[in-house]
């Protein structure tokens, strides 16, 4: 699994950031998530929540 972030979708509601703070962070200046790191496989069913949660659909799994 392989996370990204749609910039010019995200709305910095910071849902993603909140459930996974060391996977996602808000980045105040581009107003946008970032990935601090990929999903470890612990972590990959937490992630793969967050992306179908995300209201605007800016997290992409691959």
């Amino acid at each position: 699994m392989k996370l990204s972030i749609d910039p010019a979708a995200c709305v910095s509601c910071g849902m993603c950031a909140e459930r996974l703070p060391a996977i996602f962070r808000i980045d105040h200046a581009a107003r946008s998530a970032v990935i601090v790191r990929q999903p470890q496989c612990t972590e990959q069913d937490d992630a793969l929540e967050a992306a179908e949660d995300c209201p605007v659909g800016a997290i992409i799994l691959r």
